[in-house]
């Protein structure tokens, strides 16, 4: 196994291992490699979805997403992350991720990584792009740094209730029954986080499921948000990955967020399997 972090300062390029078949000693060299690179990709790797179940599992508890309809028929914990359609009807989510956020911020035990396995892929489009917020935070003005230190968000999966993202076309007709009524209570969590197993603080807000800073005005803490939410996606804090078939790369929620950058065209096939790992609430 070849571990060969990226020139962008966070991540890594996995190569020469076959994670189906992994021993107890690479898994403990991955775990190294996630907490000290926080996003790993690991090429050519062919996983039934059995595979990436018992793969995922090494890692802790596995969640379950709100939207049952998207889950792969044999195992729910998989979320099927998919441009293909049968019957005239997509076979997974197809718009999942479109704005930057982390997984699950909005529950009271948010995602501790996301593992994400490219079955298929376009020949144009779908890449992801990620975000470094240990530099997100740390790059920012002292005096800002300041400010954030003690404040704390609120976070929602209700599309309903942030007014900065859009309800997308396909799902128009049952926004309040797939955004709404699938949603759990808004989650409350510090804007700077510490990493549990690291130590080091990370900005953790993202315009997804950020609604409000807490004992803010509505447009102070908008203003606040948006300036956090820029400094987070500038080009010296991301990486943009372009997936090839049999990717499998996997981030630290706690000091990450993500972004589906979309631009498959139509009629070419991106197809993902998808699960997540529990975390622990943030601090």
């Amino acid at each position: 196994m070849e571990i060969n972090p990226l020139p962008v300062g966070f991540g890594t390029e996995i190569t020469g291992v076959d994670l189906a078949k992994i021993d107890d000693a690479q898994y403990a060299d991955l775990r190294n490699a996630l907490l000290t690179h926080q996003l790993l990709i690991v090429r050519d790797q062919d996983l039934a979805p059995a595979d990436q179940m018992a793969f995922s599992k090494r890692w802790g508890q596995l969640d379950i997403h709100v939207q049952i309809n998207d889950q792969h028929p044999d195992f729910e914990e998989i979320l099927v992350l998919t441009t293909k359609m049968e019957d005239g009807k997509y076979i997974g989510a197809p718009h999942a991720g479109d704005y930057w956020h982390s997984d699950l911020s909005y529950v009271e035990e948010p995602t501790f990584c996301t593992i994400l396995h490219a079955v298929q892929v376009a020949d144009e489009g779908g890449d992801t792009a990620f975000a470094d917020m240990y530099r997100a935070y740390e790059t920012l003005p002292e005096e800002t740094r300041e400010r954030i230190a003690d404040l704390k968000a609120r976070h929602s999966y209700d599309r309903l209730l942030n007014p900065r993202v859009a309800i997308p076309d396909t799902h128009a007709a049952v926004a309040k029954e797939r955004y709404s009524d699938r949603s759990p209570p808004p989650a409350v969590h510090p804007v700077v986080r510490t990493h549990p197993e690291t130590g080091r603080k990370a900005l953790y807000v993202t315009e997804r499921f950020t609604l409000t800073i807490e004992g803010m005005a509505e447009d102070e803490s908008e203003e606040l948000l948006q300036e956090l939410f820029a400094n987070a996606a500038r080009p010296e804090n991301t990486y943009r990955h372009k997936w090839e078939k049999g990717d499998l790369v996997m981030w630290d929620n706690r000091c990450m967020m993500h972004l589906a950058c979309g631009g498959v065209p139509k009629g070419q096939i991106r197809h993902m399997h998808r699960t997540i790992v529990r975390g622990d609430r943030p601090y």
